[in-house]
């Protein structure tokens, strides 16, 4: 879960109900605009049967309409909710015709001739028309879920790639772990060796001594039937029961330095992932800042820094990088105690501290990153070069 991006699933899960009201929404005003200006193009057509009183204007109007959406591809393939009304300026509703409330005028006038038909078609022309139109795309309809997967699509693409970006430092990661559990598993073994030999250099030296002590035993009571032979055995027996002891003795310096490697190999293992990780920041920032040089007293203090404090400083270091016009300087100072150059002191997060000057080449060099806890030894370098 760690580099699971939960971040970008909730903002695609977030994203795409809101883009998609907000292009339901947009998609309805540019399909109202869009249907406005086409059939006012449309809506009368050829004046000619009107003018002549062939044809009422309600049924040019309808015949217009109807041939208008019958040919038009979205309204036609996606079943669009056009709702289209016509009216007088009076308030007459010319479309759409309802048969028990605007009857054809040819019944309302019973069956008047052409001439006043034509008269009627003028009149409502000349006082103008009223067209009210609107697009609806409901939640659920052709236009609707397509708009509603296309941004699911997007959603679940972006999430997919994000997604796959974390299995793969995740899997980094992982194998990371295993190889240093690998070597920290080597360096056990070889420990486990080294204590389990002299372990069996310590039975070995108990056991010499039992025998030896055995043996001095055995003579002291042989001793007893010859005192004189007695007193020769026991000075000799003495004589090896100290040497043992001088052996034992040397043994147990043995064990005790043998221990002490092991501390001291146990000490260096910090530092050599130490290396390892200040050989690593060193190689990145030669490929990353080309136009500057880092001194690795700098890279040094880099690595003593928290995470927050090396992500704020190598903002500064970027901008050196890439236009050091916009870095903040705070002061100046000097290095060197014959030539004196002069220093630039920069801070970031609070207290740190970043000085850094233009060498021979003109090209900007980091010399060191603290903060104010290592701003004395930071000056005392800075003079000192």
């Amino acid at each position: 879960m760690k580099f699971f991006p939960i971040k970008v699933a909730i903002v695609c899960l977030l994203a795409t109900p809101i883009l998609y009201t907000i292009t339901l929404i947009s998609s309805e005003k540019y399909l109202t605009g869009r249907y406005s200006t086409q059939i006012q193009n449309i809506l009368i057509g050829d004046s000619k049967p009107l003018l002549d009183g062939s044809l009422s204007l309600e049924e040019q109007i309808a015949k217009n309409i109807q041939r208008f959406l019958k040919q038009d591809r979205i309204v036609k393939r996606t079943g669009l909710d056009l709702n289209i009304l016509v009216t007088t300026s009076q308030g007459k509703i010319l479309y759409p015709v309802y048969s028990d409330v605007n009857p054809p005028i040819q019944e309302i006038n019973g069956g008047e001739d052409a001439q006043i038909l034509a008269k009627k078609n003028f009149e409502l022309l000349n006082n103008g028309l009223d067209i009210q139109i609107e697009a609806k795309l409901d939640h659920g309809s052709f236009l609707g879920n397509f708009i509603l997967f296309g941004y699911f699509g997007i959603s679940f693409t972006v999430f997919l790639i994000f997604y796959k970006i974390g299995s793969s430092k995740a899997s980094l990661d992982r194998k990371e772990k295993m190889r240093l559990i690998t070597d920290l598993q080597k360096e056990d073994e070889i420990h486990k060796q080294i204590l389990d030999e002299l372990k069996k250099e310590r039975q070995g030296l108990f056991e010499n001594i039992k025998i030896l002590n055995a043996k001095y035993q055995e003579d002291r009571r042989k001793a007893s039937i010859n005192e004189e032979e007695m007193f020769q055995e026991i000075i000799t027996l003495e004589e090896k029961f100290n040497t043992f002891i001088e052996l034992k003795h040397a043994k147990e310096k043995e064990i005790e330095e043998l221990k002490s490697k092991i501390q001291t190999y146990e000490r260096r293992k910090t530092p050599k992932i130490r290396r390892n990780e200040f050989d690593f920041i060193l190689k990145r920032f030669s490929v990353i800042y080309k136009n500057i040089e880092i001194n690795r007293k700098a890279l040094a203090g880099f690595l003593n820094l928290d995470e927050d404090q090396q992500i704020k400083v190598e903002e500064i270091i970027y901008l050196l990088d890439s236009d050091p016009d916009k870095v903040i300087i705070k002061r100046k100072v000097f290095s060197g105690k014959k030539s004196r150059t002069t220093c630039f002191e920069v801070l970031f997060a609070y207290n740190g501290r970043l000085y850094f000057r233009k060498n021979e080449n003109n090209r900007i060099e980091i010399l060191t990153i603290g903060n104010k806890n290592t701003q004395t030894k930071d000056m005392e370098f800075i003079h000192n070069l």
